[in-house]
């Protein structure tokens, strides 16, 4: 028997955590418990969420990284006598 198609792709990913924590997650419900409260706590509502849903859209940087531009001159090099 098929498993019914989630409503949302799923990606596997990696987490870190002891054995002890895995199998407290496991005892909770596992993925299926995770994966509803982190529905239920989620500090903005789903339709925020929806922006970030194709990975180019969310791999995009949202502002552009401060750069910092050389204070040298063509490698002509200044000498201060004190």
């Amino acid at each position: 028997m098929p498993r019914p198609k989630p409503p949302e792709p799923l990606i596997g990913r990696q987490v870190r955590m002891s054995d002890r924590q895995w199998m407290i997650l496991n005892q909770l419900g596992g993925a299926e418990w995770l994966r509803n409260l982190l529905d239920k706590k989620a500090p903005m509502p789903k339709k925020y969420y929806e922006v970030f849903k194709t990975t180019q859209e969310a791999a995009t940087p949202r502002a552009a990284p401060k750069t910092f531009e050389s204070r040298t001159t063509d490698g002509v090099v200044a000498i201060h006598k004190t």
